[in-house]
């Protein structure tokens, strides 16, 4: 097995920033439109909420290639388990997707909700975004519950769980 050449770390405070700046840039890369200022503030509010872990995969000088949120159970849906961990973001540099950064940091991140005593993790994800749904397949998420619309943009959102 070819080991992956990602380097994951704890983040600091001070990543934070930087970590909102590339998730608004990573959505409007996805969705082919201008930064909106709802996704910000959305973005922001989730690094408020109480975190199990935040990881970050350090890219060129200055610069992250990726980073991964994990907040407390009760933090996602109401119809999240309640007993799982919320990988409330993650989101990898356009530039270095299909490197393997979202897939090292989103198996540190459940080895950290794991290892913090959470029995599962579940994630959301839009529907259409087959890229992020093969990748969380991959990782052994499984698709539960019903869709449901995103409280941004409104699109169809699956609930995806793994234990």
């Amino acid at each position: 097995m070819i080991e992956s050449s990602v380097v994951v770390r704890a983040a600091t405070p001070d990543d934070v920033d930087a970590c909102i700046d590339l998730w608004c840039a990573a959505v409007a890369a996805r969705d082919g439109v201008p930064e909106h200022p709802a996704v910000r503030d959305r973005a922001a509010s989730k690094f408020a909420a109480p975190r199990v872990e935040l990881l970050v995969a350090d890219g060129p000088v200055g610069a992250l290639d990726g980073f991964v949120l994990v907040t407390e159970p009760g933090t996602g849906r109401p119809t999240d388990p309640a007993d799982a961990a919320y990988l409330s973001l993650l989101a990898v540099r356009p530039e270095v997707q299909a490197y393997g950064v979202g897939r090292r940091l989103l198996i540190e991140a459940v080895t950290a909700a794991h290892t913090a005593g959470h029995p599962a993790v579940a994630l959301h994800v839009l529907a259409d975004n087959l890229r992020a749904v093969r990748l969380y397949e991959a990782a052994g998420f499984h698709p539960t519950g019903h869709e449901f619309p995103h409280a941004v943009t409104g699109v169809p959102t699956r609930t995806y769980v793994t234990r």
